[in-house]
């Protein structure tokens, strides 16, 4: 049963600010979520605000729409059926990309340079410790192979995040593209030191350093990645 009709100008009045209840609207509903802890003050995960049309971005969330079953619904949107068709119309791929996305590239290509980066980590701390250049040599290899499996991993995430999730820009997906950009730099970083200064990894200097804490940190971001990733397949 419905309050009535409500439309976008009346909704924004509901942001859940100051004191005002927190609406949201879904595929023409308008929903309730006051009382849902996930929505204090109004938002939701720093990224979504109350008042607002979410039906675009519920594509892209870690979740289904079956999420919307748990709020009340207090009124109907109105708007015009044209805006709405074309503001909920998703990227439509090509016949070659259609059949790359059917074959789930990405989360095949993502394990290779997470495995890799964290296992480059982990032979660097043991030749560290132990001081066995084999292992430094191993490290190095690792890390190669990880930024060779690299752009693969990032190209076909951005072909999931296009026109899998409609292009939305949320919190997940800043995260995942703010990592990725650190780990791209990790690499830069200890390739340069490593070829430009062929002997840095002997003399224990700040080259040496450089390029020993650019390969150890690959790994907390390549975990990192794989927790957001997890939050996308995986949601709470």
């Amino acid at each position: 049963n419905f309050m009535g009709q409500m439309n976008k100008d009346e909704l924004h009045q509901y942001s859940g600010k100051e004191g005002s209840k927190a609406y949201v609207a879904f595929e023409g509903k308008v929903y309730d979520v006051t009382q849902s802890k996930l929505w204090r003050n109004g938002v939701h995960l720093k990224t979504h605000h109350a008042g607002h049309d979410l039906t675009m971005a519920m594509k892209a969330a870690p979740h289904g729409p079956e999420v919307m079953e748990r709020f009340e619904a207090a009124a109907e949107l109105v708007e015009e059926k044209a805006a709405q068709a074309s503001s909920s119309a998703l990227k439509t791929p090509g016949r070659l990309v259609t059949m790359i996305l059917d074959r789930h590239p990405h989360p095949i290509s993502v394990h290779f340079p997470i495995a890799l980066s964290i296992s480059a980590a982990f032979l660097a701390i043991l030749s560290l410790w132990i001081n066995n250049h084999a292992l430094e040599k191993a490290a190095f290899y690792n890390m190669i192979f990880a930024v060779v499996a690299t752009p693969a991993s990032i190209f076909t995430g951005f072909l999931s995040w296009y026109y899998n999730y409609g292009g939305i820009w949320t919190h997940i997906y800043r995260m995942k593209t703010y990592l990725s950009i650190i780990l791209l730099i990790l690499f830069a970083v200890a390739l340069i030191v490593h070829f430009a200064f062929p002997a840095s990894g002997e003399n224990g200097g700040f080259r040496y350093w450089c390029y020993t804490i650019s390969i150890l940190f690959m790994a907390p971001t390549v975990l990192g990645l794989g927790y957001y990733g997890g939050k996308i397949t995986f949601p709470s």
